[in-house]
């Protein structure tokens, strides 16, 4: 079955069906319902590899984080999701596992399946490759939580401000040796959680003791290391703040493996809101924000984009967060 039957059907023209299956404004209300009927009796469906040759537009967006498992990833990723099947587009899924070279390749196969657009989140911002694929590709780019050397849109979290912000409420509980575990050198928002750390101690006129920092990565079991670390310091922090969602576990089970009781003797802080943060024992203070909020930014400013309705410097979206006060922070205990 083929446009032409549809066509033969309703009593119009098969360019007309074109039309109206391309959603083209020139088309009479009547005549599309009559189209759209004769589809449905029909039980045809356009083929949309061949449609996409006529129209250069497959209705698709790429989307690659290092991580769909990460919870924080899988909520965007629903956000943005939802957006663009309300806008007629289908959102693809990849996971790179934090793989730099898996990531350039996998650039190089959403524009050859000739993609309509990108969301990326990628592991590595100084990988130069990356970059260098993303201006190979020319797809237009959304960049999620990331900063790179291109021309591209973004959307992320206000890091910075969250983190100074719980800083300052553990300054207001007397904690002044506060370890941050984070991956502050290789992404955005590993870079801005430093910096609201460190603009906390500015602002304070506090010192921070660079033995408290640690930011090599956001995984669980460099959490769990570091933690083990700094707590077997003679002078050990009095509260340590978890610099990802994923490092929070890494944190819990070092301080239960080395029995240190949570707020009594540290107190913790995470960055990202997980069931894990409200479920433990005691719940876990936490710096939230809507993670479907910034998916659904990522996908609105790619569907504008794509329809030419924005201006063609990059778009800039920053999402605000807040600090959800549980029990796992008190007064510091002196001497």
């Amino acid at each position: 079955m083929t446009a032409h039957d549809v066509a033969k059907a309703a009593g119009v023209s098969t360019g007309t069906v074109s039309r109206v299956i391309n959603a083209h404004p020139a088309v009479a209300k009547d005549v599309r319902q009559k189209v759209l009927d004769a589809i449905d009796a029909l039980g045809w469906q356009p083929n949309a590899v061949a449609r996409s040759m006529r129209t250069a537009s497959t209705r698709t967006i790429g989307c690659i984080f290092s991580d769909v498992r990460n919870p924080l990833y899988a909520n965007i990723i629903q956000g943005a999701e939802q957006a663009f099947a309300e806008n007629g587009y289908t959102l693809m899924v990849s996971s790179s596992g934090g793989d730099s070279s898996r990531e350039a390749k996998l650039i190089q196969l959403f524009a050859s399946r000739r993609a309509d657009g990108l969301i990326l989140s990628n592991a590595d911002e100084d990988d130069a490759a990356i970059a260098a694929a993303l201006r190979a590709s020319n797809l237009p780019t959304v960049l999620v939580e990331r900063d790179l050397p291109i021309e591209a849109d973004s959307v992320g979290t206000d890091h910075r401000g969250g983190m100074r912000r719980a800083v300052e409420y553990l300054f207001s509980l007397g904690h002044e040796r506060i370890a941050l575990i984070t991956g502050g050198r290789r992404t955005r928002a590993g870079r801005e959680r430093v910096g609201g750390y460190l603009d906390a101690y500015e602002q304070a006129g506090k010192t921070p003791l660079p033995d408290m920092l640690r930011l090599e990565s956001l995984s669980s079991d460099y959490a769990f290391s570091e933690t083990q670390a700094l707590l077997g310091m003679t002078v050990s922090p009095t509260a340590i703040i978890a610099g990802g969602n994923l490092m929070l576990a890494g944190v819990l089970r070092a301080t239960q493996m080395m029995n240190v009781k949570i707020p009594d003797d540290l107190s913790i802080v995470c960055s990202g809101d997980t069931e894990l943060a409200e479920l433990a024992t005691p719940s876990v203070t936490a710096i939230r924000w809507d993670l479907s909020a910034v998916g659904r930014e990522a996908a609105k400013i790619l569907i504008n984009r794509l329809a030419g309705s924005i201006p063609s410097k990059p778009v800039r979206i920053e999402v605000a967060n807040e600090i959800v006060l549980r029990k796992s922070c008190a007064l510091v205990r002196r001497g």
